[in-house]
């Protein structure tokens, strides 16, 4: 990059014609990779819910290391059914081993699994299933039903997206005699797989990064910027980005585990803006403006809606439709947009990455931003759903997709100056998905 900025100041055309040549060996393998490996890029989010419920008479089957006995019989309760897979519940008293180990009978009460048609109809054999019509226990499924994770979704506060397989028992994980999902699940998959969705994840993220940098070949940094690049930050504004960090954490965590909706992020951004607005007027940081500067306010929407459209387009595929509820979708982005996506920049982009560059350079300090981004989403994960650590997917949004939203807003910060920007980009990635249908 430093041969292409000594070179971007004799010829702004030979910049742009290595950038989009680089871009396009990308793009070609990307699609290369895609073509191979088509469940790479992941799928979104399956929905769930209740289609049958049937009881079924003694079964037993044993498939891939999963081997499961109901002498008694149980119940079947069908949850999706698509083209290509059923997810089903099986409830019932029997003996339940995965690989070779028998799981305590009394501490064991069922089993939630994926797995493709041919061979659902395989270990169903002749079995019967008849339809169930006691509300009673009508009304025990429903309530088991709604303790279920199903396939779980990594991205899932961003751009939702689900990994498996295609063939087999593509997912499962056993059921306690409550009913609760005993985790962490089994899944068909091997670790070529998560390393070739890694890459490919990794290779869009850099595409896009070389997208905004064509884009804006033109940019310099402002004399503001250039002055704060001269003026380390105090001792004061450097401590209080680790203690920022930790309350936003304990903000996210509170909703998480007390269900609350995603908007009350905002408190704990919110209280983490009017601290340092209070430590300013006291005279304890200083050059305080969060990415909100008068001179930069009309730069950099047309390459944040591009930035955005371009990683929802990858991820997601080519639109079908749009929703019908278009009036209320199209009322709910202003409302992403003030109280989550606002505060979140304002902070991560217009505090925490502005003070890092300061302290190091433009480049070192949106490292450092996307290394406490992803350290702080995996202490979530930690204290939210411990489980999903061993779910191998998992890495991959903790080593690209995390790190990789946070440079694509962090490079469009360091292109515009303007946060903004970064508010209506973050506001479309969060608020595209649901409204146009893939």
């Amino acid at each position: 990059m430093l041969l292409l900025k000594k070179m971007g100041a004799k010829n702004y055309f030979v910049v742009m014609l290595i950038l989009m040549v680089i871009t396009a060996l990308l793009v070609i393998s990307t699609f290369i990779l895609t073509a191979f490996f088509p469940d790479a890029l992941g799928h979104s989010p399956y929905n769930y819910e209740i289609s049958t419920v049937c009881e079924f008479e003694p079964w037993s089957f044993e498939i891939d290391g999963l081997k499961v006995s109901l002498p008694q019989g149980g119940v079947i309760v069908t949850v999706n059914d698509s083209d290509h897979k059923r997810s089903v519940m099986l409830l019932g008293e029997g003996s339940y081993e995965q690989n070779g180990l028998k799981l305590n009978t009394l501490n064991t009460g069922g089993l939630f699994m994926v797995l493709d048609h041919s061979l659902f109809e395989k270990i169903r054999g002749n079995n019967i299933f008849m339809p169930v019509e006691d509300t009673v226990l009508l009304s025990y499924v429903e309530a088991i039903f709604n303790q279920q994770t199903g396939m779980p979704a990594v991205w899932d506060e961003t751009i939702p997206l689900t990994f498996h397989a295609t063939e087999g028992l593509i997912y499962y994980y056993f059921l306690s005699a409550e009913g609760g999902p005993i985790l962490p699940p089994e899944i068909n998959g091997s670790t070529a797989q998560v390393l070739v969705s890694v890459l490919i994840y990794f290779l869009i993220i850099v595409i896009i990064l070389f997208v905004i940098a064509i884009f804006s070949s033109d940019h310099h940094y402002s004399r503001y910027w250039l002055h704060l690049g001269k003026t380390p930050p105090g001792v004061i504004s450097l401590a209080i980005i680790p203690l920022i960090a930790v309350l936003v954490l304990i903000g996210d965590i509170s909703i998480k585990a007390n269900g609350w909706s995603g908007y009350y992020a905002a408190f704990g951004y919110v209280t983490a803006i009017l601290l340092l607005i209070l430590s300013s007027r006291y005279g304890k940081i200083d050059y305080l403006d969060f990415g909100l500067r008068r001179d930069r306010i009309r730069h950099g929407y047309l390459l944040a809606s591009l930035s955005a459209a371009l990683l929802i387009g990858i991820t997601r595929g080519i639109p079908v439709g749009i929703s019908n509820e278009i009036f209320s979708a199209v009322l709910r982005l202003p409302v992403i947009f003030l109280v989550i996506a606002l505060p979140q920049e304002m902070i991560w982009r217009g505090y925490i990455q502005t003070v890092l560059s300061r302290q190091l350079d433009p480049t070192r300090g949106l490292l450092a931003m996307i290394f406490i981004a992803a350290i702080v989403r995996f202490v979530y994960l930690m204290a939210t759903a411990p489980w999903m650590i061993a779910y191998p997917y998992t890495y991959l949004e903790l080593a690209v997709l995390v790190p990789g939203t946070a440079a694509l807003l962090g490079y469009v910060y360091l292109r515009t100056e303007n946060i903004l920007a970064c508010a209506l980009m973050h506001s479309l990635v969060l608020w595209l998905p649901g409204i146009i249908l893939f």
